[in-house]
């Protein structure tokens, strides 16, 4: 072997087996009912999304699967021609994972793409892993016939031939191979087969804390990222991050981004915890939280070890959209629902039909930012001090910021609607109602 040979076989790479999960997005039906026709209507039925994810357990002698099982839950090894999956990786290899196909075991027709999801370790690795199904870049929709099987999906790997050597002794786990289902303009009612042409397949239904995570480290740089969450999580360590471009590189690039939390919980019992993280991103962008309940059920606080709820830290020129939450910091002290820190500047941040609870229920250190409140209940649950806490609205080491509030209640013995800098300005749009029993500053 030559030396250069001998280079590349040192590139020794731990690519960890593959999680393969399934998720999809359910069409919705509408039907109306009325007893006024002249004639009778038998009966109306919603059709339903049941998307199955199959693997390859055996083969003939010419390499076509003979087998299958359900891959959902499955954890499924990368292997060599000779169906060896203790491989190691270096530039220039290709693997593959067993076979793959989707049923549609429902009663409409669907469309579905496949895309690589999760990653955890040294994430920089997948910048020189390329990943093909059937020869064709991964997120390709797909249709696929009620009742029907699509053809067998074959995924590899390959490894760049130029990594170098920062790429060695390398790790990345956590991978998982999602698929995506939605409805397809097959089915027809009474004008056409396009009332459902506009279903798309990127929104990602999450039911776990690992799921909700995994959605953000896998987003790509151009694409919008839309998540349902469909169950409470919990989360420690201040793990949530749904962007930090320049620190842990979560969503590097991406475009907006939609949570919609259905009335779940994102809660949090450690003390110093952030519950969602915004940060470290200068990239023009929408965030939108909706239907959430971010709760911090530690009871201690400290200047050194702040409970809070939404952080927002040096974030520039985005909007940050908070719809219809409820975000409670149990501490008394030094809890912040909503934070806006680090060197924000030129940020947008809406709060509508929001009910906040914490010592400061929106504080600021950033500049130039526009924050508009609606409809929205701000309760402070702890007597103000010279610097922090006490106040609706905590701006007195902001610059140059605007608060436009509007039918508002503010609430809090021994609290007043907020504390300001010299250069805060906060306009009274109307409706608001002052409940707290000292004045603002």
């Amino acid at each position: 072997m030559t030396k250069s040979n001998s280079t590349k076989k040192a590139l020794v790479f731990a690519l960890l087996s593959t999680l393969l999960c399934v998720s999809m997005l359910i069409g919705t039906t509408f039907a109306w009912f009325t007893d006024t026709a002249s004639t009778a209507v038998n009966k109306i039925v919603s059709g339903n999304l049941d998307v199955k994810l199959e693997y390859a357990t055996a083969w003939d002698e010419t390499g076509e699967p003979t087998a299958w099982a359900d891959a959902e839950g499955k954890t499924l090894n990368f292997r060599t021609a000779d169906n060896n999956t203790n491989i190691l990786w270096e530039p220039g290899c290709t693997y593959k994972l067993p076979e793959l196909r989707v049923v549609n075991n429902g009663t409409l027709a669907l469309k579905f793409k496949v895309e690589i999801s999760g990653v955890d370790g040294n994430t920089g690795l997948m910048k020189v892993i390329n990943f093909t199904m059937n020869g064709m870049e991964l997120g390709t929709d797909i249709s696929l016939a009620k009742g029907a099987t699509s053809d067998v999906l074959a995924i590899s790997a390959h490894m760049d031939e130029a990594a170098g050597n920062e790429y060695r002794n390398q790790e990345i786990t956590g991978i998982g191979v999602t698929v995506y289902a939605t409805q397809d303009t097959v089915e027809s009612d009474s004008n056409g087969n396009t009332y459902d042409a506009d279903a798309t397949v990127d929104f990602i239904p999450v039911s776990t804390t690992e799921e909700l995570k995994n959605v953000f480290k896998s987003a790509k740089a151009g694409e919008s990222v839309n998540v349902s969450l469909n169950g409470d999580v919990e989360i420690s360590n201040n793990e949530l991050v749904v962007v930090n471009e320049k620190q842990s590189g979560v969503g590097v690039g991406v475009g907006d981004i939609n949570i919609q939390a259905n009335g779940h919980t994102i809660k949090t019992t450690n003390n110093g915890t952030r519950c969602v993280k915004i940060e470290c991103s200068d990239t023009v962008r929408n965030i939108t939280i909706t239907g959430a309940k971010i709760v911090s059920e530690s009871t201690v606080g400290s200047s050194s070890s702040e409970n809070r709820g939404v952080q927002i830290f040096s974030v520039n020129n985005a909007t940050i959209n908070l719809v219809n939450c409820k975000i409670e910091m149990k501490s008394n002290d030094y809890s912040y629902p909503v934070k806006i820190g680090g060197t924000s500047e030129n940020l947008t941040v809406n709060l509508t039909g929001c009910t906040l609870t914490g010592a400061n229920c929106i504080e600021s250190f950033g500049k130039n930012c526009i924050v508009n409140i609606t409809d929205c209940v701000l309760n402070s649950n702890y007597g103000p001090n010279a610097t922090y806490c006490g106040n609706g609205i905590q701006d007195k080491n902001g610059t140059n910021n605007t608060y436009n509030i509007k039918n508002t209640v503010f609430n809090g013995a021994n609290a007043q609607p907020w504390q300001t800098s010299a250069t805060t300005i906060i306009n009274d749009l109307g409706g608001n109602v002052y409940n707290t029993t000292l004045t603002a500053e």
